[in-house]
């Protein structure tokens, strides 16, 4: 009889692990739950926690992204910062451009839109 010796300490495993889950309860209004209960029919979904299951991945992308409940409460990114100015003068243009966003006639809004995005043009390419 003819063996042959195999090495299989550093090969990796033939089937995918399932990312395990762990179930969560909160409380809804009755009101939500029959929203949510026509909401699994037109999504076309088995049960509740199905439809939930997805509704949370996506807010839960969603709030990561925005980097604070306040900042996703509101819609809002927080935005990259950079090293190269202070924090204080990055605040302060953020908050004058929400200002600009939120309260602004189009016509500035436009000009601001163009103005940006000349100078991302002029200043985005990497050295």
């Amino acid at each position: 009889m003819d063996f042959c010796l195999c090495q299989t300490r550093n090969m990796s495993p033939s089937v995918a692990r399932k990312e395990i889950t762990y179930p969560l309860s909160f409380r809804v209004p009755l009101s939500q739950v029959e929203e949510i209960d026509r909401a699994v029919e037109r999504e076309r979904r088995k049960r509740r926690s199905d439809l939930l299951e997805a509704i949370w991945s996506i807010a839960w992308t969603n709030y990561q992204r925005s980097g604070s409940l306040q900042a996703y409460a509101e819609a809002r990114r927080t935005a990259k910062r950079t090293r190269r100015v202070s924090e204080e003068l990055q605040d302060q243009l953020f908050t004058a451009l929400e200002t600009i966003l939120d309260r602004a006639p189009s016509t500035v809004l436009e000009e601001v839109a163009r103005k940006l995005t000349h100078w991302a043009g002029k200043y985005g390419e990497e050295k």
